[in-house]
């Protein structure tokens, strides 16, 4: 068993922090930094209990707790974005306090069990909450996923000096607000393929491929003129963003020495 009781902080990156004006880097939007910023600091608390599974396995259980002072997000500074009507000029601010929790499921292990001593499976299971007030009132922190999951198996193959395996992968939907926007994102599972052979003792060679499912990314945007209409829900514009990265196959060799 764990117990962890930690003092952290983060500091804005360089982007957010210097001054100069970036034109249509978010989106249709620019994003202006603020030398201002104060950092992140947070209280962190964290419960974890983990168990052997056999000789080779394990199986963990993690909760966690921060509390969070002077949480950075981007906020709408009001002005008018090089795009024209409809964009914005964004910044990071200082939102305010706010807390962050969740509990996290993590296995991995071989399936000797079975009589499978080369088969080895994982599953990671991380579900996530969030509270802050904004000006609109209470919600979650911008663009956290509800929860994230990983899952996968990787089957040796001793007499061919090979292996292959798959991973998936998949997170909840996001949303995030500010003036005179809010964001309500979807992401399809992603699937990753891998085929691994060892040539001798020094050399390897690997077929990866990934985003295999053609995974998509969805967006849904509720834009409004000011805070009024926000709160109102007269709308300015309704729009509907989806992408997708296609397939991507590598191959790569490896020498160790």
């Amino acid at each position: 068993m764990t117990f962890s009781l930690a003092r952290s902080m983060r500091r804005a990156g360089f982007d957010q922090l210097s001054p100069a004006l970036l034109e249509g880097e978010l989106g249709d939007n620019d994003l202006l930094g603020n030398p201002e910023l104060e950092p992140e600091d947070a209280w962190g608390l964290d419960l974890g209990y983990e168990m052997r599974l056999g000789r080779d396995g394990i199986i963990g259980v993690n909760a966690f707790y921060r509390d969070i002072k002077d949480l950075i997000e981007l906020a709408n500074t009001g002005l008018e974005g090089d795009e024209g009507p409809g964009t914005f000029v964004l910044q990071p601010r200082n939102t305010g306090n706010g807390e962050v929790w969740g509990v996290e499921l993590d296995v991995s292990t071989p399936l000797s069990a079975l009589g499978l001593d080369n088969t080895g499976v994982f599953f990671n299971y991380s579900w996530l909450d969030s509270e802050i007030d904004d000006v609109f009132g209470r919600r979650r922190f911008n663009d956290q996923s509800d929860y994230v999951l990983n899952v996968g198996f990787i089957q040796e193959l001793p007499d061919l000096a090979a292996s292959f395996g798959l991973t998936y992968r998949e997170q909840g939907d996001a949303f995030g607000r500010i003036v005179g926007e809010e964001i309500r994102t979807s992401y399809d599972g992603d699937l990753e393929a891998f085929l691994e052979k060892r040539l001798g003792e020094q050399w390897t060679v690997r077929l990866t491929g990934s985003n295999l499912l053609d995974a998509s990314k969805d967006e849904v945007f509720d834009k409004f003129n000011t805070i009024e209409e926000q709160i109102e829900r007269d709308y300015d514009e309704y729009e509907l963003e989806t992408e997708t990265g296609g397939r991507v196959y590598q191959l790569m060799f490896r020498y160790s020495f």
